[in-house]
């Protein structure tokens, strides 16, 4: 793709840490702005092996009041496994954190998807009335996700008086290849500045990294979906952290506020 010749990223580089296959609209995006995008992902995504509590959550699919599904990674490990017999119950509802997963379960052919309005995590999910108490009493929600994280959105729904059921759909680890393909960007092509959307991505990385290419990255300019994503990059040694809005069309709003110097000079980005 050419790169324009103006634009708020022209003669920026930004490295795009996201899993393999999505990251595609926002390197696009970047492109458009003017800049220039490296995608080396950091984790490698893989679906679990034990597909039981998913088979379970299958054949009880149609007496849920809903599915959660905390990603989409979540969505995409789950999905052959929930459709494999039968096609998804029309009326039932999809709840999802942020709007790249509900993108996704609407190229599927979900009509009925619930989504935070403009906190998307997982307290925003739970602030919708869809899960007020009185919604929750006596019912029943599935709920898709990674291996571990956050139990925050299945324990708060048992407390709303639900029954939970969970299944684990897909497994995190260092992409073995990210901390070559870093190493040979940061000798040849060095960052502008590096879009984490994944603490844990950014967490992995640096543990499994030797000690200099770790203080190499760490002076780039962290770009971060959500606070807790920035915070984490700043206790882990990073001085810059800057904090958009969630999804692709809010981090490629936020760039759009770049003038073209230093991260730090840029107007109307929150620094932690």
């Amino acid at each position: 793709m050419p790169q324009p010749l103006t634009g708020p990223l022209v003669g920026q580089h930004i490295l795009v840490t996201r899993p393999a296959g999505q990251a595609a609209s926002l390197i696009a995006g970047i492109e458009q702005l003017g800049g220039r995008a490296t995608h080396i992902p950091f984790l490698a995504i893989n679906p679990v092996a034990d597909l039981r509590a998913l088979e379970a959550i299958r054949r009880r699919l149609t007496s849920y009041q809903a599915c959660l599904f905390i990603s989409a990674n979540a969505v995409q490990s789950a999905w052959p496994t929930l459709t494999a017999q039968q096609p998804w119950p029309e009326p039932l509802t999809a709840a999802v954190v942020g709007p790249g997963t509900a993108q996704v379960l609407r190229g599927l052919g979900v009509s009925r998807v619930v989504l935070p309005e403009a906190r998307y995590d997982s307290e925003g999910l739970l602030a919708l009335p869809f899960f007020a108490p009185d919604q929750c009493q006596g019912r029943a929600f599935a709920l898709i996700r990674g291996e571990g994280g956050r139990d925050l959105i299945a324990r708060t729904l048992q407390e709303r008086g639900a029954q939970v059921d969970e299944a684990s759909a897909y497994e995190r680890s260092l992409h073995p290849d990210a901390i070559h393909s870093v190493q040979q960007l940061v000798c040849q092509d060095m960052p502008s500045a590096m879009l984490v959307t994944s603490s844990e991505s950014l967490q992995r990385l640096l543990i499994a990294a030797p000690a200099d290419l770790v203080r190499a990255i760490q002076q780039l300019p962290v770009i971060a979906p959500h606070e807790r994503i920035a915070q984490a990059a700043r206790a882990s040694g990073f001085a810059q952290a800057f904090v958009s809005a969630g999804g692709d069309e809010g981090i490629l709003k936020f760039m759009q506020t770049y003038n073209g110097s230093s991260f730090t000079d840029a107007p109307g980005m929150d620094v932690l």
